[in-house]
């Protein structure tokens, strides 16, 4: 520390001096160091921010291919380039070409089936009731608890 400068601030010992000069050099270190702890920590939230946003994107292509009938997710996202897929601002997913994934592996889709519909007894059993058969139902229940 320079002469003038413990005058200006009105150190007059030379042992004053030297402690605020080291002092200084601690503060120096911490600012520094408090400055790398900050750059890291940011590093480590932009991560966790990527981490996120892929595990967010991995779960929706997962639901994708399940409301698709994919018998089995993984299988059907190893065949995927997750890199060409993204997800934009409403959380859908951009890129994400099933249909190809489809043709390139069938076995790995579940085919839609359409129920018949009106044919045999059973048609006949299960035919929704009239209100005039749910009304006699109900008045019947109502005679039971009594």
């Amino acid at each position: 520390m320079t002469q003038e400068l413990m005058q200006r601030l009105g150190i007059q010992s030379p042992e004053t001096a030297e402690k605020v000069e080291q002092f200084l050099l601690a503060l120096e270190e911490r600012n520094r160091l408090l400055t790398e702890k900050s750059a890291a920590l940011e590093r480590e939230k932009t991560l966790a921010e990527e981490a996120l946003q892929n595990a967010k994107k991995i779960a929706a292509m997962e639901k994708a291919i399940l409301e698709a009938g994919g018998k089995n997710a993984k299988a059907i996202l190893a065949l995927i380039d997750a890199d060409e897929v993204t997800m934009n601002e409403k959380g859908e997913l951009e890129g994400l070409d099933l249909e190809a994934v489809k043709a390139e592996a069938p076995y790995l889709f579940n085919e839609k089936e359409e129920k018949t519909k009106g044919t045999g007894f059973q048609a006949a059993y299960t035919r929704k009731k009239t209100t005039k058969e749910n009304e006699i139902a109900q008045t019947f229940r109502k005679a039971l608890r009594r």
